[in-house]
């Protein structure tokens, strides 16, 4: 017997809905593992770095190393599409910068770590394509605690160490975005793939450093503005 039109198209509907109502049956809390690797970016306006007798050093060339972090999450999901979740990320790379002093015609360099701890609120939307597999997107704001790490300071034309300079962590606020799939593994668990870009704010040396002159005072380094592009894996479990 022939199916009505009005029937077949309404079937077709059901049908064609069923693997996102078997995506999206989920809801309550999940926790989560993080993993990132990526890369940063960033400038200075230093140009009074350094010690006062030195005139103030002008930085320029800054450049970040690859980064990695590992990081967790805590949550809730609302209904089949939305849910909101807390966040930490703990990510390190290296970082150097040139600092030019005119005034007794010198120039040093600067290398160390860049590590930053940083806890965002989320919110997160998903897209079912397939009983197993969602898109993705999330969206965070939070704090970042940044952190220059063992920079030690050189002499730009012989390589001669100068001095290592005092440790610092500035807090500074964070944003991200990120898309990314999901792929549900059981009914409890799912593994993520993410792409993310993040505004991580700025980064401060101390205010000493310790070398050729002894224990002496400086005017901190400063580096603004860093972005990071990360792509992180994920595993999720819900209860």
């Amino acid at each position: 017997m022939a199916m009505h039109p009005s029937s077949l198209i309404l079937a077709s509907i059901f049908a064609a809905a069923l693997p996102a109502t078997a995506f999206a049956g989920e809801q309550g809390f999940f926790v989560g593992l993080d993993a990132v690797g990526g890369a940063a970016v960033g400038s200075s306006g230093t140009t009074n770095g350094g010690a006062p007798f030195a005139g103030g050093g002008i930085v320029n060339n800054v450049k970040f190393g690859e980064t990695a972090g590992i990081g967790g999450h805590i949550g809730y999901r609302f209904d089949p599409a939305m849910s909101v979740f807390i966040s930490y990320q703990h990510i390190r790379g290296d970082v150097s910068w040139d600092a030019n002093f005119p005034m007794v015609g010198a120039a040093s360099g600067f290398s160390g770590s860049a590590i930053s701890n940083a806890v965002m609120g989320n919110a997160a939307y998903e897209f079912p394509l397939s009983e197993t597999i969602a898109l993705r997107a999330t969206a965070g704001l939070g704090l970042t605690f940044n952190t220059l790490s063992g920079i030690t300071e050189t002499d730009k034309a012989t390589g001669i160490f100068l001095d290592d300079v005092a440790d610092h962590t500035n807090v500074s606020p964070i944003a991200q975005i990120g898309a990314g799939i999901r792929y549900k593994i059981t009914p409890n668990a799912a593994l993520g793939l993410d792409a993310s870009l993040a505004y991580a704010g700025g980064f401060e040396t101390g205010n000493t450093r310790v070398g050729n002159l002894g224990v002496t005072d400086i005017n901190p380094y400063r580096i603004d503005n860093v972005w990071r592009a990360n792509l992180g894996a994920s595993i999720r479990v819900a209860f």
